[in-house]
């Protein structure tokens, strides 16, 4: 289940970055759900 939630999670994490790739705050975003992933799996 953990690697499943933490695909999930990737796959999110790419959809904003491409639905609002100006936005600088969408990196901080990425790179939360990024850290999250690690302390999840």
């Amino acid at each position: 289940m953990q690697i499943i939630l933490s695909i999930l999670m990737f796959i999110i994490g790419i959809a904003v970055m491409s639905m609002s790739f100006k936005a600088k705050k969408e990196l901080v975003y990425y790179l939360i759900l990024s850290g999250g992933t690690l302390i999840f799996s």
